[in-house]
């Protein structure tokens, strides 16, 4: 059997992805569209990923964990002791869904989400298109073990390709919740930022509900982030990244000795790839297909690095392109003009890992200053 009810939502095996397959094998909550009854989805070696009705004997249910209930009426008290009314597993029957904590505030509604474990993209989309059609607003707060150095962070599987602008993430053991805005996503799991962090009790309603705007910082942390890269660079790039690899040679460096215009803060995870990766398809691209003086625009690289390198041209990917090229703006590679660009130069190429280094310290000083201003 190949599809499956999932909420309110149809999955058609035949139209996901392989990893699109890889996120929903830790979901236990799929029905037989046809009975209605519980069914298991597996996707082992031997035959294609299908959907077969649970044996008798096998639990199927999806029962919350201890941690999943413990915040939720941590999250209810919390909103209570700020004068705010809220309900656990408040129910909309128009859309089927079941809001973990639901609560008014200042006009707005808001269903808060609590997550554990890992949901398909179809999933996650869904149900906050479903709550938005009813006038509501969903606030994600991940669990999970999160790793944590200085600025850079590791977050859980379940927080992992949520194209959101602002991350919250609930620790149970200490009951620290970190607010991260707008993170700047190193890989698809570390990110680098500096949260809004403390004990739940410290923050308030508004730091709940309130995007904070563009928070974005940059410091000289950044030149270690940089040099380690630099280190593993060459090994880096899965084979995926083969062609990148290629491409990189054909003009005289590695991933190791790759130009410093290479690898700067840009927020937002849409194009799900290592920063210095991305980076690298979009200035490969430029000395590739255009000449000094050559104009493009926003949509040209990004059906190049469609056609390239498979990157989805989504709204969040073009966002994020764009971010780039006005750090290239910034460095001189090329100069914008309303809609359009011009490729001004080409970057210069470094033959030592010292003079990549000694490069990218310089380009700090510069930008730390610009940065300040």
């Amino acid at each position: 059997m190949r599809t499956a009810r999932l909420g309110n939502e149809i999955i058609d095996l035949n139209k996901l992805t392989r990893s699109e397959l890889m996120r929903l094998k830790n979901r236990r909550d799929f029905f037989c569209t046809h009975c209605h009854k519980p069914v298991i989805f597996k996707n082992g070696t031997r035959k294609r990923a299908h959907f077969s009705h649970e044996k008798k004997g096998i639990f199927t249910t999806n029962p919350e964990s201890s941690a999943h209930i413990l915040v939720k009426h941590a999250m209810v008290k919390w909103l209570k002791k700020q004068g705010v009314n809220a309900e656990v597993e408040k129910r909309f029957p128009s859309i089927d869904r079941i809001a973990d904590v639901y609560f008014e505030n200042e006009n707005a509604r808001f269903a808060l989400e609590i997550q554990k474990s890992p949901m398909s993209d179809i999933e996650f989309n869904q149900r906050r298109l479903d709550y938005h059609s009813i006038g509501m607003t969903v606030i994600w707060i991940f669990l999970g073990e999160i790793g944590e150095n200085n600025t850079k962070f590791q977050l859980p599987p379940v927080m992992i390709g949520r194209e959101t602008e602002r991350l919250l993430h609930f620790c149970v053991k200490n009951a620290q919740l970190h607010i991260f805005e707008n993170p700047i996503f190193l890989t698809t799991r570390d990110i680098y930022a500096q949260p809004l962090r403390g004990k739940l009790n410290q923050f308030t309603i508004k730091d709940l509900t309130d995007k904070k705007g563009e928070s974005m910082h940059f410091d000289t942390e950044w030149l270690e982030i940089k040099k380690q890269f630099r280190k593993r660079g060459w090994f880096y790039a899965s084979k995926s990244e083969k062609k990148l690899l290629e491409q990189c040679l054909i003009r005289g460096f590695n991933l190791s000795l790759l130009p410093t215009e290479i690898g700067w803060p840009v927020s937002g995870n849409g194009i799900r790839k290592s920063l210095f990766v991305w980076q690298a398809y979009v200035l490969i691209i430029l000395m590739k297909y255009f000449n000094p003086t050559a104009t493009f625009l926003l949509q040209d690289i990004m059906s190049l690095m469609m056609s390239e390198y498979q990157v989805a041209n989504t709204q969040s990917a073009q966002k994020q392109v764009l971010a780039y090229l006005k750090w290239l703006a910034m460095f001189g590679i090329v100069t914008t003009d309303k809609a359009s660009f011009k490729y001004i130069k080409n970057p210069k190429i470094v033959t030592t890992m010292e003079q990549g280094l000694e490069r990218d310290r310089k380009f700090v000083e510069v930008v730390e200053k610009l940065w300040k201003q």
